[in-house]
């Protein structure tokens, strides 16, 4: 009898499981949105989950002194989009690095593994360091070896002005970033997890922090518990369309980590096409169905910052930024986090 209990348990357990995992395979002979591992299965538990080996091979590890500090998504050879604030008050780009072609932020015997220094940093002309809108930067580095046993892909790019979202679709983000909130210890394997689209006038968004909806947007769950943190920013948030793995999203900022009616906040990218466009030069196409450039942004070509600006970021971060890059994801969180639990222990 108790073996048989055991058994049924057993067999419900696995069929919860299998009901609430979700399948994607991607079209492999397309020129982006889809990796090495075309089979992508989520089985969306807390937290996240470990990514499979080579599921996405346009994620990039954006180091500072060869220490994990942002993530990036590759758009072609020699460029890639992360946020401004992962770049925002660098004086020395030669601190800069990227690392390709791993789940593994430590394990140096990866055969797959490229690392290229950042030769030139472009943050959006409008970014702004206090609201942290226009959250978005390319980055130039030597092309990488693109072969088919190098593991890398490209990401693809939305339509200008058009999301490849809507509201409560799952989107998929994934980093190195902490698994614990109050941790400074970016995860040593890629994870993956799986949120919803919220409403970008819906109280849980607005209480996030967000200040403009048409540049930026939130995406979580509303019980909490599943969501980007520290070491996060400037990864991709991922939409699934025909086929393919468009980036919907660059990780931003948020209130804490998981909490409940607390979605994360992501830089819109549809918004961002054409600034896109005008620095990244696509030899190979690299978006879903890119559309024309319609207009040519004015762009910041950052080698160094000027003085002024430097000391605007310090009086927002404080620290000094030749040494150090100071995210929005990991500051606002973490203060967020101990004010939360302040006047919780007050009031109580």
């Amino acid at each position: 009898m108790t073996n048989r209990a055991e058994t049924l348990v057993f067999f419900i357990l696995l069929l919860i499981i299998s009901v609430r995992s979700t399948t994607y395979q991607c079209d492999p002979t397309i020129q982006c949105g889809c990796s090495a591992q075309s089979t992508v299965v989520t089985s969306r538990i807390v937290g996240g989950e470990a990514a499979a080996d080579y599921t996405w091979g346009w994620m990039l590890s954006l180091q500072r002194s060869f220490s994990h500090t942002c993530s990036a998504s590759l758009l072609t050879s020699e460029y890639a989009v992360t946020a401004a604030h992962c770049v925002y008050g660098v004086i020395d780009i030669s601190i800069l690095s990227i690392l390709a072609g791993t789940n593994y932020l430590y394990n140096t015997s990866i055969t797959t593994i490229q690392r290229r220094a950042v030769t030139m940093v472009t943050i959006h002309p409008d970014f702004n360091p206090v609201t942290i809108t226009n959250d978005i930067a390319i980055l130039e580095f030597a092309p990488l070896t693109i072969t088919s046993s190098s593991k890398l892909a490209f990401i693809c790019l939305p339509e200008q002005n058009q999301d490849p979202f809507q509201t409560n679709s799952n989107l998929v983000a994934i980093g190195w970033g902490t698994t614990l909130q109050w941790s400074k210890t970016p995860s040593s394997y890629l994870q993956q997890v799986t949120v919803q689209a919220f409403s970008s006038t819906s109280t849980q968004c607005q209480r996030s922090g967000i200040t403009n909806t048409t540049l930026s947007f939130c995406a979580g769950i509303i019980g909490g518990g599943k969501d980007t943190c520290q070491g996060d920013s400037g990864g991709p948030l991922m939409a699934f369309v025909n086929n393919s793995w468009v980036l919907a999203g660059v990780t931003s900022f948020g209130y804490g980590c998981a909490q409940a009616g607390y979605p994360g906040v992501y830089t819109r990218v549809s918004v961002f096409i054409s600034f896109i466009n005008s620095n990244v030069d696509f030899s190979v196409p690299a978006t879903a169905t890119r559309t024309s450039q319609t207009e040519t942004d004015t762009t910041t070509v950052l080698m160094m910052i000027p003085t002024a600006i430097q000391n605007t970021n310090q009086s927002i971060f404080s620290g000094n930024h030749g040494n150090a890059i100071y995210e929005p994801m990991t500051v606002m969180r973490l203060w967020f986090s101990v004010l939360n639990c302040f006047l919780l222990c007050y009031l109580s």
